[in-house]
């Protein structure tokens, strides 16, 4: 039997609870993969550990291995990997989902993988039902959703439980009123909500539409990671039409969902701008780490009328300035937002983070949703070190 050691390092002084480990094709020896064959990786008990292949650059073939684990203060591991037939790949426990439903009624909804649109399908004459307005992301901690309609806001779903639950929410009851599960926890209204995204012109804000058509795709789903996209096209701001891919992913286990964003079009006065619902009372706050800033807002801003905290999460080398809008711009109002340093096709990623209390009571206060900031930025900072055998 073929089998390799890779010892895996926690370089922090701090636990980290299912922690992001990727090993790259290129350190897994190939000679012992075919199209019949599949890694598998056990931890020391011999027990095998939830993982994902990862096809990064979208040409069918899985480029990483992925998985989560829990590490001590400074903890060093050692886990290997084997290779067994594919048809005997164990089974694990999908903990992210990516859930769009559409439907002609309430009654008949069925979910989608992709989706293409173009206006405004809220305006149709063949109107279609979409189950919470667009598709909808969860893990274990939280869920979100954005609007797939030229309002583009991003919304969040609050969870009080660790199961994946949005396929069921919004086709019976309210998802603004407390459930078993959690609820609908933000008020979009015409901010940029849970981390939505605009272009910055000048002193003006234009938010990213579709209304000339947008198409929505899943990329993966499992145990470790969920992601989709969606491609809009031909935004025009000032008659110049912008190319705009939005790719968003979940892990297992984190409080955050990430964005990649990769824009073409645009010209040198343009700048991407993500941003954070400012619709009730909140104080907002800026933060730097090593290698990455935070805006945050925390106050008793959810819909349950108890305390939320969002932030967002970027590289410093593409931190440009941050401002709060109040006053209507171009449709887009009550929104602390971010600016980034933007070029032409080259890719920019955020994370947006929301910590509501009745999911965790660390949340309760604002100290408390900081410290969870400063904890990521460390993480961020210092991913897990891989070293191989």
């Amino acid at each position: 039997t073929y089998s390799q050691e890779i010892t895996i390092k926690n370089t922090l002084n701090i636990e980290r609870i299912d922690e992001l480990v990727c090993i790259p094709i290129t350190k897994i020896d190939t000679r012992v993969l075919n199209k019949e064959l599949t890694p598998i990786i056990y931890d020391n008990n011999s027990r095998a550990i939830p993982f994902q292949l990862e096809d990064i650059n979208d040409d069918g073939e899985w480029d990483q291995l992925i998985f989560v684990t829990n590490f001590k203060p400074g903890e060093v591991k050692k886990i290997h990997y084997n290779v067994i037939e594919k048809s005997k790949t164990p089974s694990f426990q999908k903990a992210t989902d990516i859930h769009f439903g559409v439907g002609n009624s309430r009654a008949n909804i069925s979910e989608v993988q992709y989706y293409n649109r173009i206006n405004d399908p809220r305006l149709a004459p063949q109107k279609k039902i979409f189950q919470m307005e667009g598709p909808a992301w969860e893990n274990d901690k939280v869920g979100f959703r954005m609007y797939f309609d030229p309002r583009n806001g991003i919304d969040i779903f609050g969870k009080t439980t660790s199961n994946l639950t949005l396929s069921t929410v919004g086709i019976l009851g309210d998802y603004h009123t407390k459930e078993s599960w959690g609820m609908d926890i933000l008020k979009v209204g015409n901010s940029l909500g849970a981390g939505a995204i605009a272009i910055q012109l000048k002193d003006s804000l234009y938010r990213i539409t579709g209304k000339n058509g947008a198409a929505f795709k899943v990329i993966e789903e499992g145990p470790i990671k969920a992601s989709f996209e969606i491609n809009y096209v031909n935004d025009k701001i000032h008659k110049i039409p912008i190319q705009t891919k939005h790719k968003v992913s979940i892990y297992k286990g984190q409080w955050y969902y990430k964005s990649e964003i990769y824009l073409s079009g645009i010209t040198s006065e343009m700048k991407l701008v993500a941003g954070i619902a400012n619709l009730k009372p909140n104080t907002m706050h800026i933060k730097k780490g090593e290698d990455n800033v935070s805006m945050y807002s925390f106050g008793k801003q959810s819909e349950n009328g108890d305390h939320l905290g969002m932030a967002l999460i970027l590289n410093k080398d593409v931190y440009y300035t941050h401002g709060t809008i109040q006053k209507k711009e171009t449709g887009i109002t009550n929104t602390h937002y971010v600016v980034f340093n933007s070029e032409n096709k080259i890719p920019l990623s955020y994370y947006f983070l929301s910590g509501w209390e009745a999911s965790d009571s660390k949340f309760k206060s604002e100290e408390g949703f900081s410290k969870e900031i400063e904890t990521i930025l460390q993480k961020l900072a210092n991913p897990i070190v891989v070293e191989y055998e």
